[in-house]
């Protein structure tokens, strides 16, 4: 094999490393959490549990959310990878559990899509019909946006992201504006009671139905971890990313909550009961507030939608190519770009499946936010707190027997981001769901079982593939005695494409260069 043509395989398989830095690492996992959206989505689906005790739900879940990101800093410390958890999980719980974690993640994230996709065109095309008064069909708008992404996403990861950040820095100023008002002017509704559990016509447990919620609006927090083979220093820089998102985010949410509970006054039960019936409190506090602020709050909730959007899809697909790269999935998922080395299979693939469950979700069940939104976001949902649960344990054991352990952040913070998880978890996939919700929990035992007829099919024919899941870091390149101990003894095994690291042990003549 001649060094150039080994050296052509080995990059096939690679995205570019270094073309990203830590703020756009921090604008695709702010823009997966779509912080504005959540904010206008989830507040009003709270508010009935939670009541004026609103804020304290989302500190809480943002608490719950920080243990679990906990974790995917430790493991990217050690294990930066396009795969994320898959990656993690292989590491810490074996190739099977990496297997299910790739496979729950997988659907996990790829169905968020198709809901995001026929919401963006349901948010324009009522602000065309309120605005312009034109009735363009939904599906128009959605088809666009999907244009863009697909472009971007195919051209490069940087455009990508860089359209996120600009989006999400917009957006989030506007929102962070009528919230310092509304905090302001509201007088008498300011009050530190928003954080006494007792505030909730529920009490604790209304407050624990709120940070469900508050936990649905963390979801993609851990969107950096799969830049890991394309930011500079990614062992350093992802876990600054994930932090820096997660706790920005965080606190946005904790201001923004307590600003609409100011703001509304739901310290007075007339206001309160006012509150449950308004579709968008957050308009209601703009038309109090900030009058001049209307047409801003709506474009922004709509770049907020198109900036998810984007962010969803490029953390689907570079799922997708590390499974194909792995061979999990269809090999050809794991080709990238000659030119722009985007997984551009993936890009393909996932493009026609947002299309085509987009549509079809749209027109059984509404795009809007109660329709294929609020569908397909559940069933994500149920997958991913699935695979943060099995991080959690995965970090405890891959860090069990090593010297650098640390009892509080390798142990007794991953116990209690299992237990934190639990609750939202069942509150999601619980039987007694109205329908189609009630689908939710067998959809996702479906995939599960699924997953394991391709897995004991796999363990039967092709048991190497099983036994590599998850071992491609973004070091692959480095010498073999500064790779983490956990991967070498599983590339002992791979007969799949070579690492860099193996072609320069087979073939010493490529030293030379």
């Amino acid at each position: 094999m001649s060094v150039t043509n080994a050296s052509q395989e080995i990059e096939s398989g690679r995205l570019q490393k270094g073309v990203l830095s830590i703020p756009n690492a921090v604008a695709l996992s702010a823009a997966a959490m779509a912080p504005v959206l959540a904010v206008v989505l989830n507040a009003p689906a709270a508010g009935p549990q939670a009541g004026e005790a609103l804020p304290l739900s989302f500190l809480f879940a943002f608490i719950a959310c920080l243990l679990v990101g906990n974790s995917v800093v430790q493991f990217a410390r050690q294990l930066p990878s396009a795969g994320s958890f898959y990656t993690f999980n292989s590491a810490g719980l074996g190739a099977g559990a990496g297997f299910y974690t790739g496979w729950l993640f997988w659907i996990g994230y790829a169905v968020l899509a198709p809901g995001l996709f026929s919401a963006f065109g349901s948010f324009v095309h009522d602000y065309f019909l309120s605005t312009f008064q034109s009735n363009v069909p939904w599906w128009i708008f959605s088809l666009a946006a999907m244009a863009i992404v697909l472009g971007l996403s195919i051209r490069s990861i940087r455009a990508s992201v860089n359209v996120d950040l600009v989006l999400l820095f917009l957006e989030v100023v506007i929102f962070l504006v009528l919230s310092v008002l509304a905090i302001v002017h509201a007088g008498s509704g300011n009050t530190l009671k928003s954080f006494i559990p007792s505030s909730s016509p529920h009490g604790i447990s209304g407050v624990g139905l709120g940070v469900v919620f508050g936990i649905l609006s963390f979801i993609g927090f851990d969107a950096a971890a799969t830049l890991g083979e394309e930011t500079k220093n990614p062992r350093r820089n992802v876990p600054m990313a994930v932090s820096g998102a997660l706790i920005s985010v965080g606190i946005f949410y904790v201001v923004a909550m307590y600003a609409l509970t100011a703001g509304y006054g739901l310290n007075n039960h007339a206001n309160l009961l006012k509150f449950l019936s308004d579709p968008n409190p957050f308009v209601t506090l703009g038309h109090h507030y900030a009058s001049w602020l209307l047409q801003p709050i709506e474009l922004a909730a709509i770049a907020g939608l198109f900036s998810c959007f984007m962010a969803i899809h490029n953390v689907t697909v570079r799922v997708m190519f590390s499974m194909g790269r792995d061979r999990v999935l269809p090999r050809s998922l794991g080709q990238v770009h000659s030119k722009w080395f985007s997984p551009y299979s993936a890009i393909f693939a996932q493009t026609v499946f947002t299309v085509v469950i987009g549509l079809a979700g749209g027109a059984w069940l509404g795009p809007g936010a109660a329709g294929n939104y609020g569908f397909t976001g559940s069933i994500g949902t149920v997958a991913i707190v699935i695979v943060y649960c099995m991080c959690n344990i995965a970090l405890i054991r891959y860090f069990w027997k090593r010297a650098d352990r640390s009892v509080i952040k390798h142990i007794i913070i991953p116990i209690a981001g299992v237990v934190a998880m639990a609750y939202p978890l069942w509150s999601v996939a619980k039987p007694g769901q109205s329908w189609p919700y009630s689908l939710v929990p067998w959809i996702v035992l479906a995939w599960i079982l699924v997953g394991t007829v391709l897995l004991i099919a796999y363990w039967m024919r092709s048991p190497e593939k099983i036994k590599a899941i998850g071992t491609f870091v973004a070091e692959d390149d480095l010498p073999l005695s500064e790779q983490p101990e956990s991967l070498l003894a599983a590339r002992t095994t791979s007969v799949q494409h070579p690492t860099i690291a193996e072609e320069f042990r087979r073939h010493p003549e490529m030293n030379e260069d």
